[in-house]
């Protein structure tokens, strides 16, 4: 096996050391991509089958090694953390077959075998629905429904020992880029991280619509940056809002869960772009009006209906709760989102209704607004149409795994 592994090695070595892409036509680059693609999901494959082995034998001591992550980092030419959860992986493989047999057939890219593998191992009953979900989602989707599955619990005692757990580990840390740009690192539950992103969210909408009135317009993220500095330092906030300004924090949760004190299988109980919170949080934050709190098996939203262009308060939060990311297929995109009236434009029907709303991106509410494009079906089945001779999202673009 070693010696046909080398001629491989050498083979593409060799193939790509005389590869020159601007001579290739541009389909042909779209599937040598694809190739390289596989061969890479194989060679993460094969490095996570064999690190556990590797592991546990004498080598990370003879050249030196404090620890096999310490090797490992070394060996593949990665961060510490890296191999950290390299052999993490490994270790929980023992107990998953299915992964370990998807992982075989190359079914599985690094990322998505680490997302599954670190739920799976202490959720084995569920691996095979997070197997599932790599092979039909997105790989954001698939670590939302990994995070999930990860917070399911067997009590309110247990759900909250793991709350804990991250507030006790909760950190800032900064440091310089080399290129002496000052970097932040934070790491906070996921109802402080929330309250965190909707002031900043606020200060950010409140600084765009300043510079979009100056004609100066830059990157988003740049006006969360300065958002951040204003709101810590009070650089006078563009938003208005003082020091004891509260921000606000949605938060779904199904009435089941709600009800027991604590999440099961397949139920929800989290922020919207943050992720999983204990029940216990939820309940402590019943009385605070700047908690919208969304109960999945509560009011029957759908009949909402509004006579008028502007969405009403219970519509829009109807509208985020089943919608919260972009609704076109294949589009993971959950900021900035826009309301589109799918069904009968505005001018035709002059009503605002949860039935012909749906929420999507900047990009593609341009496409549907401007580009002859249309969105049809329902939710959970949406479908974008291109013009004539255009282009059917059905399934969604196709995608490359990131972290």
């Amino acid at each position: 096996m070693l010696a046909q592994l080398e001629k491989a090695r050498r083979d593409i070595a060799r193939h790509l050391a005389e590869a020159d892409p601007d001579r290739v036509t541009t389909a042909q680059a779209v599937e040598v991509l694809a190739l390289f693609a596989e061969i890479e999901r194989l060679g993460s494959a094969g490095k996570v089958l064999f690190t556990r082995r590797a592991s546990q034998g004498t080598a990370w001591r003879d050249e030196g090694h404090r620890s096999a992550a310490s090797w490992m980092a070394q060996k593949t030419g990665t961060g510490l953390g890296d191999a950290v959860a390299t052999l993490e992986t490994a270790e929980a493989l023992a107990g998953l077959p299915r992964t370990t047999e998807a992982l075989r057939r190359g079914e599985l890219s690094g990322p998505q075998v680490k997302v599954i593998a670190a739920a799976a191992a202490s959720h084995p009953d569920e691996e095979k629905g997070l197997l599932h979900s790599a092979g039909r989602d997105s790989f954001k989707a698939l670590k939302e429904r990994a995070a999930a599955v990860r917070a399911t619990a067997c009590s309110a005692q247990e759900e909250k020992a793991r709350y804990l757990a991250v507030h006790r580990a909760r950190y800032v840390r900064h440091w310089a880029d080399p290129d002496g740009a000052f970097r932040l690192d934070a790491r906070l539950t996921p109802d402080a991280g929330a309250r965190l992103l909707s002031a900043l969210q606020t200060e950010a909408d409140a600084r765009f619509s300043v510079a979009r009135k100056a004609k100066t317009e830059e990157n988003p993220a740049a006006y969360q940056a300065d958002a951040l500095v204003a709101l810590v330092t009070g650089d006078r906030p563009a938003s208005g809002r003082s020091d004891s300004g509260r921000a606000t924090v949605c938060i779904r949760v199904d009435g089941a869960a709600l009800k027991r004190g604590f999440t099961k299988s397949g139920e929800t109980c989290h922020i919207p772009g943050v992720g999983p919170v204990p029940v216990a949080t939820v309940r402590r934050q019943l009385a605070d009006a700047h908690v919208k709190i969304l109960v999945r098996d509560g009011k029957d939203v759908t009949t909402v209906c509004h006579a008028g262009r502007t969405v009403t308060a219970h519509v829009q939060s109807a509208l985020e709760e089943r919608d919260p990311s972009c609704v076109v297929p294949g589009c993971d995109v959950a900021l900035g989102l826009e309301n589109h009236h799918w069904d009968v434009d505005y001018v035709t029907c002059k009503t605002t209704s949860l039935s012909g709303l749906a929420r999507v991106c900047h990009w593609h509410h341009g496409l549907l607004s401007y580009g002859g494009y249309t969105l049809e079906g329902e939710p959970g089945s949406w479908v974008m149409r291109g013009p004539p001779g255009g282009d059917s999202f059905e399934t969604g673009p196709p995608r490359l795994d990131s972290s």
